[in-house]
């Protein structure tokens, strides 16, 4: 079995952000993860890294988060999720059953979930805290994800109830087959415009050209 990659992207900025991708890196390399650390300071810089040819098992983003997208301190990084979503998808960066972890306040709303899922089918599952938290909060919580997917084979929505019954912190796992189901994504895909979809469709037209 090869080993599984994980793509750690450092677009935050703030204090404690080091120490915690750090932790994760340690942690991921204990598990045999092969590790590919950035820390872009543009959304070019992030566009590059997808683009490397390199293809990822897990993506963990460290950033400041909302419903509409994701950012850095200094504002250099200004992402729409929806954007984010299309560049996964064209880049061909993920593999099958890929697990996003966004380590980024409200990374654990329906809305982030349902534009990585409607991009990019490589995307199983999305793992974000549903509150605003510090580093260290994260950090705890996405080491007891991890030891229970990758050490454990636990599965994901699984895992990720564990981190509130050792914390109390609210976490929420997507499962992409579940959630597209949903009524809530199916309005949010009917809420979309036409230019949106448009970016969505030649995404997945890029895919498939890819891989034939």
């Amino acid at each position: 079995m090869s080993r599984k990659r994980i793509l750690i992207l450092r677009a935050c900025g703030i204090a404690g952000e080091k120490q915690e991708c750090d932790n994760i890196k340690s942690q991921c390399e204990l598990y045999d993860i092969e590790v590919h650390d950035y820390c872009p300071k543009s959304n070019q810089e992030i566009d590059k890294i997808l683009y490397s040819g390199i293809t990822f098992d897990y993506v963990y983003l460290s950033s400041h988060g909302n419903r509409e997208g994701f950012g850095s301190e200094d504002g250099e990084i200004d992402y729409n999720w929806l954007d984010f979503g299309t560049e996964l998808c064209s880049s061909g960066c993920l593999e099958e059953d890929c697990i996003i972890f966004l380590s980024c306040c409200r990374g654990g709303l329906n809305e982030v979930a349902y534009s990585l899922f409607y991009c990019c089918t490589n995307v199983s599952y999305v793992v974000g805290a549903r509150q605003s938290l510090a580093p260290h909060d994260m950090l705890i919580s996405f080491n007891i994800l991890l030891y229970n997917v990758q050490h454990r084979s636990v599965d994901p929505i699984v895992a990720c109830e564990k981190i509130k019954l050792a914390t109390d912190i609210r976490f929420v796992c997507f499962d992409q087959m579940e959630t597209m189901s949903d009524l809530g994504f199916s309005s949010f895909v009917q809420n979309l415009d036409a230019k949106e979809i448009e970016q969505v469709l030649n995404a997945k037209e890029k895919e498939k050209e890819r891989i034939n």
